[in-house]
């Protein structure tokens, strides 16, 4: 195989150069610092230790000295007896020690030298240990022959002092021999020294000069084309594609070329899918330079993220549209059935006209459950709207018939998007177009069955549509009850005064009868002596008049009664699903039942004394409609209306319906008011407007990001 003078190879030469010459210098290098590493731990660790500790133990010894003239001296136990005390049984043990330890690395001559210091030493304690005993106490200082013997030892001269001066020359002699070590041990690390210092300074001479030529050849080879492909690549760098570059070299300089090259050819491919992903063709096809391409992969990855982000995107406005459609509907038909009307036919039409056109639906029917004959509850067409127009027809089904009875029978909803054909026309009654999709939803209100709206549309209805006719039938159950609840509360009311009314004439003309003929029975009374025969017939038959009139009557009362108890019962069963309480003309509260005040969370001792207008807002108290809310009820008027009120610090919304009551003399007796609770109502329409405000500012902010 051919061998290539590659960029590697020229490199190696140069670099293999140096580097024997760095090998070399390091090697000796390395045998220099060896060798003064063993010199200096030969210093650190021996030496210099030992002479401190000889040292140390010299100035013990003359320190003993000084204390066992003052043991002879002081009769007292003084510091000084303490010391020598202390020397002998802890200072010089500490020392013995660590000399013992450092003796193992001395010379032989060093090591005899010390045992026999060791040996003296011991001879010297022996005496120092004969006068310490000697005198050991004051009293033995009394003693002229201990006195005199303790005092004779410490004398120049005498066995002590010679054995102290032995020991502390000898010290001083081995002292000197560390000394000498040191010295000799310093003089050769300082000789390897200056030999480095000697060898690095031509290493760096001849380094220098070498490294000058290596330079300069690779400046030639190297640095000159790499700089050429330096500019096409700060070029690249300012965001610029280049031309292509052209080397006739086979080393790497050729080889990052071509690369140079391949990866010019490489952007401008990125640089054609990038425009294309930014015009919005998620669908470009783009191969990236390998599987390592970090920067191709990852464009493929933002095309794949921009298309499912472009997608969630319009998913997202979907869903807003349909909550926003949904919170916009609700708070219509909210305030559509908030509105107080008192014709449940016209209510019902105006809910179906706007359900119809709010969902683009053609045909619409709206069900009642007709229960006013408890033996015979059916489902009453109440409301019918075809093709932009409101139909007035009449239609009865039965509980469980045809998919409108079905729908109340199984409280679900019905959706059919394959009808048959003339199914309409067959089955609902609707009409004779066949309809796309079909809708049945029940009205139902706490699990109770209000009445079925239908609706039919030739285009298709949404699920969110489906769900919000659900949530809206649960609203337009409540008005329906509290429509039908009012409306037969008011008309039993009347029935029940126009029968009161009746029955009071009919009783009045019957005492009026009585009257009269009490007179003319006192007028044939005078005339009983001449008429006897006369008389005692026409007695007998105003004795029949009586008795038929007094019959009469009875059945007048049991009328009354029948009446009383009808309306007795209807106040019971207000009193079991509405809540109820009176007003006096100056608008005080007289009563109010369980219900109400359950209702209100109070008892009635909150309202005892109270007005309507103490748990009002003041803005609304200032309201003219309010203001003209009492004189309208003694006008006779029946009112209804949704108040806000305030009990406790709680707020609470009443659906009320104010009616006037009279007593007998046809004077004002009280008012009566039926309350429905709609304050869960209102909530949600809070919630709603608040969701609905909230999806409008998430849909703005979309557009915002899209733009």
């Amino acid at each position: 195989m051919k061998f290539r003078f590659t960029i590697a190879n020229k490199i190696s030469i140069g670099f293999g150069t140096l580097s024997i010459l760095v090998v070399i210098a390091g090697t000796f290098t390395y045998s220099t610092l060896q060798k003064n590493l063993g010199f200096s731990n030969e210093i650190s660790q021996i030496y210099v230790p030992s002479a401190n500790a000889v040292n140390d133990l010299s100035l013990t010894m003359t320190n003993s000295k000084m204390l066992i003239v003052n043991w002879v001296a002081e009769r007292k136990d003084t510091e000084y007896k303490k010391q020598l005390r202390k020397l002998h049984n802890t200072d010089y043990k500490k020392l013995e020690n660590t000399l013992d330890t450092l003796s193992r690395n001395w010379t032989k001559q060093n090591i005899a030298e010390y045992d026999t210091i060791k040996q003296t030493v011991s001879l010297l304690f022996i005496e120092h240990q004969k006068i310490m005993n000697m005198l050991n106490s004051p009293e033995k200082y009394n003693d002229p022959v201990s006195k005199a013997l303790g005092s004779a030892n410490i004398e120049e001269g005498q066995i002590i002092m010679v054995l102290s001066d032995n020991i502390i020359d000898r010290l001083n002699g081995l002292s000197t021999n560390f000394d000498s070590g040191i010295a000799n041990f310093s003089s050769k690390m300082e000789e390897s020294f200056d030999f480095f210092g000697y060898l690095i300074k031509w290493t760096g001479v001849v380094s220098f000069f070498l490294i000058i030529i290596v330079g300069f050849i690779y400046a030639r080879a190297l640095v000159f084309p790499i700089n050429t492909i330096k500019k096409e690549i700060l070029s690249m760098s300012q965001g610029r594609i280049p031309d292509d570059i052209s080397y006739s070299r086979y080393d790497e300089i050729g080889e990052m070329g071509n690369a140079l090259n391949n990866l010019i050819h490489g952007l401008r491919k990125i640089t054609r899918f990038s425009n294309e992903i930014g015009e919005g063709n998620y669908e470009s096809e783009f191969t990236p330079l390998s599987e390592a391409d970090e920067l191709g992969n990852s464009l493929i990855l933002m095309r794949e993220n921009l298309k499912k982000a472009s997608e969630d995107a319009k998913l997202r406005r979907s869903e807003n549209y349909q909550r926003g459609w949904a919170s916009q509907g609700l708070a219509e038909f909210g305030d559509l059935m908030r509105e107080s009307k008192e014709d449940l036919e016209e209510l019902t039409n105006e809910i179906l006209t706007r359900l119809v056109r709010y969902l683009n639906a053609s045909i619409g029917g709206l069900f009642i459950i007709n229960d006013n004959d408890k033996k015979d509850t059916y489902l009453e067409l109440v409301a019918f709207y075809a093709y932009d127009r409101r139909k007035y027809i009449e239609k009865r089904i039965n509980i469980g018939e045809n998919l409108v009875g079905q729908c109340v029978l199984e409280n679900e909803t019905i959706f059919m998007n394959d009808i048959p054909k003339d199914y309409i026309h067959i089955t609902s009654g609707m009409g004779n177009d066949n309809p796309k999709n079909l809708l049945i939803v029940p009205l139902k209100l706490n699990e109770e069955v209000y009445g079925v709206v239908e609706l039919a549309s030739f285009t298709d209805i949404e699920p969110y549509q489906v769900e919000f006719v659900e949530k809206i039938g649960e609203s337009i159950a409540s008005t329906i009850s509290s429509a039908k609840i009012n409306i037969n509360t008011a008309k039993l009311l009347q029935e029940s005064n126009e029968k009161s009314e009746r029955l009071t004439k009919q009783e009045e003309e019957t005492r009026r009868q009585i009257e009269e003929m009490q007179k003319s029975m006192a007028t044939f009374k005078k005339k009983e002596e001449k008429q006897n025969v006369e008389n005692q017939d026409l007695l007998d038959i105003n004795k029949m008049e009586v008795n038929k009139l007094r019959e009469r009557n009875i059945e007048i009362v049991r009328d009354m009664k029948e009446v009383n108890a009808k309306y007795n019962n209807i106040l019971a069963a207000v009193d079991s699903s509405l809540g109820s309480y009176s007003l006096s003309f100056s608008g005080e509260f007289m009563d109010a039942n369980d219900h109400y005040m359950g209702m209100a969370g109070i008892t009635f001792n909150d309202l005892k004394d109270r007005r309507l207008e103490d748990f009002m807002r003041e803005d609304k108290i200032q309201n003219p409609e309010f203001q003209n809310f009492m004189p309208n009820l003694l006008s006779g008027r029946t009112y209804r209306k949704i108040n806000q009120y305030f009990f406790n610090q709680q707020e609470k919304w009443f659906y009320e319906t104010f009616t006037p009551l009279y007593d007998e003399d046809e004077k004002f007796s009280k008012i009566l008011c039926l309350v429905s609770d709609m304050t869960t109502n209102i909530e949600k329409e809070r919630e709603l407007v608040a969701e609905n405000t909230k999806s409008a500012e998430i849909i703005k902010k979309l557009k915002d990001r899209m733009l």
